[in-house]
């Protein structure tokens, strides 16, 4: 395989051709628009959608490692470990799946390394029948997380960076040949050098009429604020956590997101959350469930929503549907699961 190149299927577009390595040119894209109504009910954003209603989620893939100990030890002491898990993981990831399991056909855009993780990663997708044709594999080493999971499922982390945050010339190349209904992008994925260069992508993309899902991630705060300040311009919908939201500027930096016409969703966990749009707000309450592990049941929340927002659906009811993704997620142990869709998971 060549120093860097881009795997996976050729059926993103009708008729458009992306395996693209640096010895090929790939074909334009098709693409075209057509002047629709906006059933979704996310005011703030263009009237004017892709046929296609083509996903992407900008993020990085990794492995993810779990550790389950007995108790979480004061600093300098020790504890046990009493189970262990690896799984394919990444915020990315765990929308993804959502996204495939709800019937989409989400791409993921993300660079893995050339590694044996790398390899672990492109495999799992290729089993699982997920896309790859964003999925870039390039010189260097695939990051991974340290997830340590206690009784009561409090959860800390441990990220090692790796190729993921990597943005080459290329990946961004291939992106700008289409132009999706929407793209999430998670703010992990603002965290490395090349943050600049995935907002200028992201940029480009939203100018053309792509709407744009920004879910900030725990370390929102970390983001530089140049860069923080960029992709609240281009975001049609946020879905920060309690933590999150502080890292905006907390419920006055939530008003005035709404107030320039974005909708803001405002998860709280177990507790359900609150919807602002400008023009509708209301609350939403968590669907019940038997709570097994709650990693990455955010991550599910924001790619059901995003699934149905692009399938046309309204703000009310991809709340709905990306409620009961939620709770399904934190029945299942790891980050995600594969699951069936059934009644109560149809718009």
């Amino acid at each position: 395989m060549s120093e860097s190149t881009i795997v996976g299927d050729s059926n993103f577009c009708s008729g458009f051709l992306l395996r693209r390595c640096y010895a090929g040119k790939p074909r334009k894209c098709p693409c075209r628009h057509e002047d629709v109504s906006n059933p979704s009910g996310v005011t703030g954003v263009r009237e004017e959608t892709v046929v296609e209603k083509e996903i992407l989620l900008f993020g990085g893939l990794l492995l993810d490692h779990y550790f389950s100990v007995d108790r979480w030890p004061q600093r300098g002491q020790d504890g046990y470990v009493v189970g262990q898990a690896r799984f394919v993981g990444g915020c990315a990831a765990n929308m993804a799946v959502t996204i495939h399991n709800l019937g989409g056909h989400p791409h993921v855009v993300s660079c893995v390394g050339s590694d044996r993780s790398g390899e672990t990663i492109q495999r799992y997708w290729r089993e699982h029948g997920l896309s790859q044709r964003f999925i870039l594999e390039t010189e260097g080493e695939t990051g991974s997380c340290l997830v340590f999971s206690e009784p009561n499922g409090e959860r800390t982390f441990l990220t090692r960076k790796g190729v993921e945050l990597s943005f080459p010339a290329d990946l961004a190349e291939a992106v700008l040949l289409c132009e999706p209904a929407w793209a999430g992008v998670t703010g992990y994925y603002l965290l490395g050098e090349e943050g600049p260069q995935i907002l200028s992508c992201l940029e480009r993309l939203h100018r053309r009429g792509t709407r744009i899902l920004f879910d900030p991630s725990p370390l929102a705060g970390d983001i530089a604020p140049a860069l923080r300040k960029r992709i609240l311009a281009i975001s049609d919908v946020l879905t920060p956590s309690e933590k999150e939201l502080d890292a905006l500027g907390g419920h006055e930096g939530g008003e005035r997101l709404v107030q320039a016409g974005k909708t803001v969703v405002w998860k709280q966990g177990a507790r359900g959350g609150v919807v602002q749009a400008p023009r509708e707000r209301f609350s939403y309450e968590a669907e019940p469930c038997l709570s097994v592990d709650t990693t990455g049941a955010g991550d599910s929340f924001s790619g059901a929503l995003l699934y149905a927002l692009a399938q046309g659906g309204t703000l009310r009811e991809g709340i709905v549907l990306a409620a009961r993704c939620a709770a399904k997620t934190v029945e299942l142990r790891g980050p995600h699961g594969f699951w069936k869709k059934r009644d109560g998971f149809s718009l």
